[in-house]
């Protein structure tokens, strides 16, 4: 809240006041004329430091009170010497009225008035007409300051309050953007393939059966299988049944299963600790980090490095936003995760990712590979960030992408 932080510039702006001011009666020679007005000012700084240092849980009545007395008492010190001294009194009863409820306004402005008012009591003088005049004329001074105060305060809230509708408007503008960037990607995606199918059927009905068109048949629709399969797995509710995954076994399991594949020339090491545990669900774990293993061995041109590691730094902030409550930006805003954690890196020697993408790498249909869907690695976004985990890319010191994957531990 802005009030919280005002009250702190005002806090530290009183104390900056105090320490000027004594300084600058120290140069006038004030200790030796008025000594008791210097006592007042040294009790008065030392207070406002010890209300600077110690830190305020809420805004306080005691810090306005405690400014109104202090000039109260400076003017009846200096009573006739110093008038100018009580235009101090505007300061704070200013911020108060921006500081305090509304309903309050006027309690720091009767309190300045009475005090004032007791200067000149206790002075003897009250009973003149001018001193009467004066009082009322300060009381109207602090009355119209603190109508200024808190019509300022409106003013701030209703255009704090603008502005918070504004970026509420702006964060649906841009989830409305994503949807239908991705819609319009799904289109695409969904329309190549139809056409195909749709072009063997009408071969296939002008009576031309070569097996071409059946196997044009079959691919095709084993394309839009896979495709609405994924989307689905991508849009799935993260409502799936839990349990303990040992992500040590996994990742073993899954570089096992690379490495098996003779077909592939890429060398794949493993580094991982034991009993890495995290809760979550095991189908869901492994199809998440298969994606991004294969997207590693893909990009790499000879090695990938799986590494597996305990993290004690807190937790990077966990993404939020996108469209049906799936992040779809890097790194995140939202709240953060603190304490212990498991951290995830597969990492290769590659071309890396172009920064020109790099922001919206885990978006659907996003991707460099001319045959690929580019729902791999948002849908291991989806997962992990499901559960609770986070996932990141970077640099990697092969040369290529790093991509991190942190998961707290319970």
């Amino acid at each position: 809240m802005y009030l919280s932080s005002f009250f702190n510039y005002y806090r530290i702006g009183r104390f900056i006041f105090a320490l000027a001011l004594f300084i600058s009666f120290q140069i006038a020679g004030l200790p030796y004329a008025i000594p008791r007005l210097m006592f007042i000012l040294a009790v008065y700084s030392f207070i406002a430091f010890l209300r600077l240092v110690i830190p305020a849980k809420r805004i306080n009545y005691f810090d306005f009170i405690l400014d109104i007395v202090f000039i109260s008492a400076m003017v009846y010190i200096s009573f006739g010497i110093y008038s100018y001294l009580t235009l101090l009194y505007l300061f704070p009863i200013f911020f108060s009225s921006i500081l305090i409820k509304t309903k309050r306004t006027f309690f720091f402005p009767i309190i300045s008035a009475v005090l004032y008012g007791a200067v000149y009591y206790t002075s003897g003088v009250i009973a003149e007409k001018e001193s009467i005049l004066n009082i009322s004329l300060h009381f109207l001074s602090f009355s119209l300051i603190a109508l200024a105060g808190n019509n300022l305060k409106e003013r701030m809230e209703k255009q704090e309050q603008h502005i918070r509708h504004l970026e509420e408007e702006k964060i649906k503008m841009k989830g409305y953007e994503r949807l239908y960037r991705v819609s319009a990607d799904l289109a695409h995606e969904l329309r190549n393939p139809l056409a195909s199918i749709s072009a063997a059927v009408q071969f296939l009905n002008e009576g031309r059966n070569d097996r071409e068109f059946i196997d044009m048949l079959s691919a095709e629709t084993k394309r839009l299988t896979t495709l609405v399969n994924d989307f689905l797995l991508f849009s799935r509710p993260s409502d799936a049944s839990k349990e303990d995954v040992d992500l040590s076994e996994t990742l073993r399991a899954l570089v096992d299963r690379q490495n098996s594949d003779k077909n592939s020339d890429k060398k794949i090491t493993l580094n991982v600790i034991n009993d890495a545990e995290v809760v979550a669900n095991r189908t869901f774990i492994e199809v998440a980090l298969n994606n991004i293993i294969k997207n590693a061995i893909e990009a790499a041109k000879s090695e990938v490095k799986v590494s597996l590691r305990n993290t004690t730094p807190p937790l990077p902030p966990l993404a939020r936003g996108g469209i049906g409550g799936v992040a779809l930006a890097r790194g995140g805003e939202g709240g953060v995760k603190t304490g212990t954690g498991i951290a995830i890196e597969i990492e290769d020697d590659g071309t890396g990712i172009e920064d020109d993408i790099k922001d919206r790498i885990f978006e659907p249909f996003v991707t460099t590979k001319a045959s690929g869907t580019g729902l791999g690695l948002a849908i291991a976004y989806r997962i992990i960030t499901s559960f609770g985990g986070n996932i990141t890319v970077d640099k990697s010191a092969l040369g290529g992408a790093k991509f991190t994957m942190l998961f707290p531990k319970e």
